[in-house]
């Protein structure tokens, strides 16, 4: 895979994993009254697209005593996230030689590892769900990139574990795309088991 110039990653699934994950949003609307009276969809939409303040402001107040009640497991569950064993090293060699960017489809409280855990100085920029207001696979986010970068679209990569966001997505853009999978153990030739391989792929031809 040649002449690639900017290098974006997902980031949960692709950089980090959530060991405890207690689905904590999810378990709010579920202990709510009636789910704040809105659409399960609605409710996961603004989850991922507002930030902390524009969302206690447009959910009911209810979600914010919920909020606070279940804080937390919260905590819990974003103490419990740790770095894949070969992404620092790996970062690190491809920023040598490429510009390295992050999007995330994300709620605000993830936002904190990518800082706490030291990633957000091995890329130019991260750009959240969360406060950008749109969710890959949406272009908008993708476009994002390309304004600061610019660069061609085929001179783009994404690294996602979502099919539909990360690599349908990037692929709508004419970005290329390399899915990782590190939790089954299926034969997907296009896919990656972590990012040790990667170095591998970008001097080659796809």
């Amino acid at each position: 895979m040649k002449n690639i110039k900017v290098i974006v990653f997902d980031l949960y699934n692709t950089l980090v994993e959530i060991r405890n994950n207690n689905k904590f949003f999810l378990q709010l609307y579920k202990e709510s009254l009636n789910g704040f009276n809105i659409d399960i969809s609605l409710y996961l939409e603004l989850v991922m697209t507002k930030n902390e303040e524009e969302l206690f402001e447009v959910l009911p107040d209810e979600f914010y005593e919920l909020f606070r009640k279940y804080e937390y497991v919260l905590n819990e569950e974003v103490n419990s996230i740790f770095i894949y064993d070969e992404v620092l090293n790996s970062l690190q060699e491809l920023q040598k030689k490429h510009r390295l960017f992050l999007i995330s489809n994300l709620a605000f409280p993830y936002k904190k590892p990518a800082y706490n855990l030291g990633l957000y100085s091995y890329f130019e920029t991260m750009i959240f769900s969360c406060d950008f207001g749109h969710m890959k696979p949406d272009e908008k986010i993708f476009r994002e990139i390309e304004k600061r970068t610019k660069v061609e679209s085929e001179e783009v990569l994404m690294i996602g574990d979502s099919l539909k966001s990360d690599i349908k997505g990037a692929e709508k853009m004419g970005w290329k795309s390399i899915q990782i999978d590190r939790k089954t153990n299926s034969n997907n030739l296009k896919a990656i088991k972590d990012l040790t391989q990667l170095n591998k792929l970008l001097i080659t031809s796809i």
